[in-house]
């Protein structure tokens, strides 16, 4: 046996919204296509208040809704035909509780919230033993409360619809909303206009009610309706009261949907169902394409923009840390030699002075520690400031990246404290003035003071060797000592100079050889450290590129699969059109990609 066409759109319909996650679509679809035949759904809608069970104990002729301030069911209550009046409690777990009618109401309190699924009420009306199922909603509220999930769900099986507003006033948006999801999801769908009876004017809110439903495309007539009046008719058994109540009116409404051809019905209803499906999916659908539209169209180029910007930085970066430790570098050669040669300066005046004032002999075993001393304080202070500078060029090179320096600076420490290189100063050759060297020098100078006067005086007739040459050779003698003794201190104090002078300027030469082998390393270390990071950037770089090209790819992918998921809803709208013309129906706008 071939399936209808209805079912095969159905299916395909269904098989589109679990594909795409709609899993309340494609459950409202499901109870579509496995609705029981032989039974005719009429839901009845509407907010609170607004005479929802009036009306329908007024087309029952029975007490079957609760009314006033009765508490009204959380779940929907059906209504059939029954050869006597029973109630039945159906819970979630599919239990069936039969109770008395008269004792519903009081049951339906007693039961704790979310226990039931919904109650089924038995009457022996004729209206209803055809197969026709009346059934009654708990009111429409806020859309995120359980109440309104259930009213809503009657459209996954509801042939007809009526809907439910008093005549007080016309439509608000909310109804006037609901009306329109209704009518999307039911093709039959009538506004019970209640409440006339109480109402003067409720001819012009019935003819504002049609002019809303028709500007706002639902196809429902308006029919005025007042229980009370249609309850007064039947208790009095008058005709006329009852014909002025409009119920004949709704009931006749009633019947026509009741005596509607099943296979045609269970067709225009897949029809209405799968159209209203791939509208919502088509929208969705859409919304993902101008979402991934956007994101490729100014995320796209914002993202690369960015790229770009990121890439012109690094540029930027890279020649700035480079000439700025280039420059640093220099510089700090240039100041570690001159600070080193400033304090070996102030220690060679030093040694200057010393020396021009005191004897080497004398002053030489105080000197030399002193020397030793102020040479290592001397290297220690370049040292640390050397290590301390070098720390200040890391972090301006640091400082090149910005945020993107995200790291510890590298390891500068230098090798020793620079001491390690500092020898001693060596003892020279000072050569002391001794006793017998003096009395050496004295006895020459004396010889020639006594020779000199001793001549002088024999002239007189005294001998060569008298007390005057005598004298005069003891003061040559004295003389020729404190002069070579004189010579003798200055030539030490040139040696001890030139001693001490030699040793500072090995202990500069050296140290500066140290120091700038240091502020190489240094630099070595800089450049290796932040080269490293430099590449490590522009890795990313490119890989952030490479990613948002890829990402391109990959939307114009989705993009594409999108439309043609489009395309497909597309065709099953319209085939689905296509039935509900061949039910009968009006076909209403197609949709398109």
């Amino acid at each position: 046996m071939t399936a209808p066409a209805w079912l095969e759109v159905l299916n395909e319909t269904l098989d589109a919204c679990r594909t795409h996650g709609r899993a309340d679509l494609a459950e409202r679809l499901r109870r579509r296509r496995d609705a029981p035949t032989g039974q005719i759904r009429l839901g009845v809608l509407g907010f609170p208040k607004q005479g929802k069970g009036y009306l329908l104990n007024a087309v029952l002729n029975a007490p079957v809704c609760a009314v006033g301030d009765a508490a009204t069911p959380a779940v929907p209550t059906e209504i059939a035909y029954a050869p006597e009046p029973a109630a039945t409690l159906v819970g979630r777990s599919r239990e069936r509780i039969p109770v008395a009618v008269e004792r519903l109401t009081g049951e339906l309190g007693a039961r704790p919230a979310g226990t039931l699924s919904r109650v089924e009420v038995g009457v022996p009306r004729e209206l209803l033993s055809a197969g026709l199922v009346l059934v009654d909603t708990p009111p429409v509220g806020d859309p995120r409360s359980p109440r309104t999930a259930a009213a809503l769900d009657l459209l996954a099986e509801a042939d007809a619809v009526i809907l439910v507003s008093d005549a007080t006033a016309p439509l608000s948006a909310a109804e006037l909303a609901l009306a329109r999801h209704v009518r999307t999801w039911c093709p039959h769908v009538v506004l019970a206009l209640t409440k006339i009876d109480a109402c003067p004017g409720w001819r012009a809110v019935a003819e504002r009610d049609r002019a809303m439903l028709g500007e706002a495309g639902v196809d429902a007539p308006v029919l005025p309706v007042s229980a009370v009046v249609r309850q007064a008719a039947a208790k009095a058994g008058d005709a006329e009261l009852n014909a002025r109540s409009g119920f004949p009116e709704l009931l006749g409404w009633i019947a026509e949907q009741a005596a509607r051809p099943p296979e045609q019905s269970r067709a225009l209803l897949a029809a209405v169902g799968v159209r209203a499906a791939a509208a919502e999916l088509v929208e969705s659908l859409r919304d993902r394409v101008d979402a991934v539209a956007q994101d490729a169209g100014l995320g796209q180029a914002a993202l690369l923009q960015r790229a770009q910007r990121r890439a012109d930085d690094l540029r930027r970066q890279n020649t700035r840390w480079q000439n700025l430790l280039s420059d640093e570098i220099t510089d700090l050669l240039s100041d570690a030699e001159y600070d080193l040669r400033e304090r070996t300066r102030k220690i060679v005046n030093t040694i200057d002075r010393t020396f021009d004032e005191g004897d080497p002999a004398k002053v030489w075993d105080e000197f030399a520690p002193w020397l030793d001393n102020a040479l290592a304080e001397a290297v220690d202070v370049n040292y640390t400031w050397l290590a301390d500078r070098a720390e200040w060029i890391a972090q301006a090179v640091a400082a090149c990246f910005g945020a993107q320096y995200d790291r510890a600076l590298p390891d500068l420490r230098l090798d020793g404290s620079g001491l390690e290189y500092l020898d001693d100063v060596g003892r020279p050759k000072i050569e002391k003035f001794k006793i017998g060297q003096q009395a050496f020098t004295g006895l020459r100078g004396s010889y020639g003071g006594v020779l000199m006067f001793g001549l002088v005086t024999s002239l007189a007739g005294l001998p060569l060797i008298n007390p005057i040459s005598i004298g005069a050779g003891a003061a040559f003698a004295a003389k020729t000592i404190k002069d070579e003794g004189g010579m003798r201190l200055q030539r030490r104090q040139a040696v001890a100079k030139q001693a001490a002078q030699r040793h500072v300027d090995d202990v500069f030469l050296r140290f500066s050889k140290e120091c700038r082998d240091a502020i190489r390393v240094v630099q070595r270390r800089l450049r290796d450290h932040f080269t490293g990071l430099a590449e490590e950037l522009a890795d990313e770089l490119t890989h952030e590129r490479e990613t948002i090209l890829a990402g391109t790819a990959e939307r114009e992918r989705r993009t594409g699969h999108i439309r043609r998921e489009i395309d497909r809803l597309a065709a099953l709208h319209q085939r689905a059109g296509e039935l509900g013309t061949i039910a009968g129906r009006q076909q209403r706008r197609e949709l398109s990609a």
